[in-house]
């Protein structure tokens, strides 16, 4: 690469801004990048050999496109809001942190997992490892991401030299979260995968977080690999999320986008969205009504709120 392509505003961007978020992986990236490992590793360290305008160009795009999420003052999309449900969650990580132990946590889809676990790894960068499991996990996978979230050399090595030194820079004061832990649930090669996460705690007393998007704690006990799974369970604790959103947690909102105190049919409208949706829907709600004060030039208000449930057809509850 020239050294005009090694300065590249795009090339910047993707070695010192975006590989550097919380729980960024390059596995991860690739995949939201939509380029291939190789050509990503080689566009970070500066020695791609093909048509390097073409894919800084392209790579500009992503960068416009990704960026635009956070144009907006304020909040930003996956900004942490400290609600009840996500402090529970780094309750769940101090906890096992503390005790040594492998807790698992379950609650419903878009309820403030994920984001609890990116600033959990925000605050505590040095000692904890996020892993976020995607569809159909295997033991190399698993193995490649956490080599990936612990910036360890290794898309390289084999299996068990991956595992050795993954294992080498484990320590007690670790803690490993896997996100999305219920899609390991159900195959025996996920299985597997979580088994690994399980002996590399025996073997190094760190400590583990599990996430598991389900509505109960019935998960692993319904698990055609429960006997595998149980190795798991028993070794910490469990946390069941409430599916629903306390009414402090929706103020925790309010607060996060300065929005004012509603009046009684927006409140009513609020809740019915959260209890139906969580925080997913009713932060992508607000999120579109901010745009909109944005492009109007005036501070959000509920009006844009209940002009976005207008336009999205969710104003029937």
């Amino acid at each position: 690469m020239t050294e005009t392509q090694l300065n590249h505003p795009a090339r910047t961007w993707l070695r010192d801004v975006y590989m550097t978020q919380p729980g960024m992986t390059k596995t991860k990236a690739a995949e939201e990048l939509g380029i291939s490992h190789k050509v990503l590793n080689a566009l970070i360290e500066g020695n791609y050999t093909g048509n390097a305008d073409n894919q800084l160009a392209k790579l500009d795009e992503q960068r416009c496109r990704i960026s635009a999420r956070y144009a907006h003052p304020g909040h930003t999309p996956g900004q942490y809001i400290p609600t009840e449900l996500g402090a529970r969650v780094m309750k769940a990580c101090d906890y096992a942190k503390i005790m040594h132990k492998i807790n698992v946590v379950y609650g419903a889809s878009q309820v403030g997992k994920t984001t609890a676990a990116r600033e959990y790894l925000r605050r505590y960068p040095d000692t904890t490892i996020l892993l976020q499991l995607l569809p159909k996990p295997t033991i190399s996978s698993v193995l490649r991401d956490l080599a990936d979230a612990m910036h360890l050399p290794g898309s390289h090595r084999s299996m068990a030299d991956t595992l050795r030194e993954i294992r080498k820079a484990l320590s007690p004061r670790h803690l490993i979260i896997v996100d999305e832990a219920h899609l390991a649930l159900d195959r025996q090669q996920g299985a597997d995968a979580l088994d690994v996460v399980r002996r590399l705690f025996d073997l190094s007393g760190c400590a583990v977080v599990l996430l598991v998007t389900v509505l109960d704690g019935s998960a692993i006990k319904n698990s055609p690999h429960r006997a595998q799974l149980d190795q798991l369970s028993r070794r910490g604790l469990m946390e069941v999320l409430d599916p629903v959103p306390c009414r402090d947690d929706v103020r925790a909102i309010w607060s996060a986008f300065n929005l004012g105190e509603p009046d009684a049919e927006t409140y009513r409208i609020v809740i019915a969205l959260a209890k139906n949706n969580c925080f997913g829907s009713l932060i992508s709600y607000i999120e579109i009504a901010a745009a909109e004060a944005r492009q109007e030039g005036c501070s959000i208000d509920w009006s844009h709120f209940n002009h976005a449930l207008l336009r999205m057809s969710h104003h029937s509850f």
